[in-house]
Parts: structure tokens; sequence; C-alpha cells
């Protein structure tokens, strides 16, 4: 309900590029990177679309 009045934070690591910078560091280390932001962690459900 928040979001339809410009709440954003449930969405924030989507809007600052995280996606992006994941798969650059996967890339950079051959598949092989512990610094994603969501692949795997207990935050990845929240910030799921649906």
């Amino acid at each position: 309900a928040a979001e339809e009045h410009g709440y954003s934070a449930t969405r924030h690591q989507r809007e600052v590029g995280a996606g992006y910078f994941d798969e650059v560091a996967q890339a950079v280390t051959g598949g092989d990177s512990s610094l994603a932001a969501l692949a795997g962690s207990t935050e990845a459900q929240q910030f799921a679309r649906g």
C-alpha cells in the first residue's frame, strides 16, 4: 500500500542496481563470488516481486 504513495525501500537493492553489480562480480570471479546481494540470502524473499 505504501508503494502506491512512493515508498520504495522494499525495492531498494533493485533500485540501486545490486543485480548488475552481482553479475559483474560473478563474471570477474568466474561465478565464485561470495558478495552477491541477494542470491541465497535471508533477505531475498522480502525483496521478491509479487
